[in-house]
């Protein structure tokens, strides 16, 4: 069995495959990444592959547990090529562990144009052509992040629940709306100009802890698929496997 890890800013998600189905799937907060070791040496998985971008303490935290249970482990780290997509980051290494396995996932999901949207702790919006190009993609805060942000700087402005409204009226509803219209502008632009290049309408992929609010704020437009980079990770998996 393979141990999948997907260390991000806030959560921890993984999942154990055993070359024909998950077995288990879960998540913890990324500061409590120790509390992860009993869990994983009940199943007892052969081999680990594991994207970080959740900083060096985590990062520790994982090594320490990997080594204490004997798992072998591959960190990944962005290439030039894999799983049938090419990297077009100016300087591929650079790209997060993270998007690299999302687009792996979107492109053997497609094998078409796609928008690989992550609503996580910030909004990425990466391009895929129909070769199976990265072409590039933006960088954006998250939807708590945009909310911090206002409560933070701006006066009378405090975090409360919003709902998502055409016309909001409530201050909450506001800052609630306005968040999810400035993520789902930046999802609308990258499909706008993938459809310029490619001529034809690309397909979109959401992920990511905020996703269903974020497709529901583009009025259900999209695919969600859960845990993108861990299907990312199965696949460079089994590619080294062979």
């Amino acid at each position: 069995m393979i141990l999948l890890v997907d260390a991000g800013n806030t959560r921890i998600k993984w999942g154990v495959h055993d070359g024909a189905r998950w077995v288990v799937q879960g998540s913890v907060p990324s500061r409590q990444a120790w509390g992860l070791a009993t869990a994983w040496s009940e199943l007892r998985p052969i081999a680990a592959w594991v994207s970080s971008v959740a900083g060096a303490d985590t990062d520790t935290s994982l090594r320490d547990m990997f080594g204490k249970l004997g798992i072998t482990t591959r960190w990944l780290h962005a290439s030039g090529s894999a799983c049938g997509v090419i990297n077009g980051y100016d300087q591929p290494e650079r790209l997060g562990s993270d998007r690299w396995a999302a687009l792996l996932a979107a492109w053997h999901l497609k094998h078409a144009p796609c928008v690989v949207a992550t609503a996580g702790t910030a909004l990425t919006v990466d391009a895929l052509s129909a070769r199976g190009e990265f072409l590039g993609g933006l960088i954006v805060p998250g939807l708590a992040m945009m909310k911090a942000a206002l409560g933070e700087n701006t006066a009378g402005v405090t975090q409360r629940d919003g709902r998502w409204q055409d016309f909001p009226t409530t201050t909450g509803d506001a800052v609630h709306s306005g968040v999810l219209a400035a993520m789902a502008g930046a999802v609308r632009h990258m499909m706008s100009v993938l459809e310029k290049r490619e001529g034809v309408m690309p397909a979109l992929v959401i992920s990511g802890g905020d996703a269903v609010v974020l497709r529901a704020s583009m009025a259900g437009l999209g695919e969600i698929v859960d845990n993108l980079v861990l299907e990312g990770l199965l696949l460079l998996a089994r590619e080294s496997i062979g």
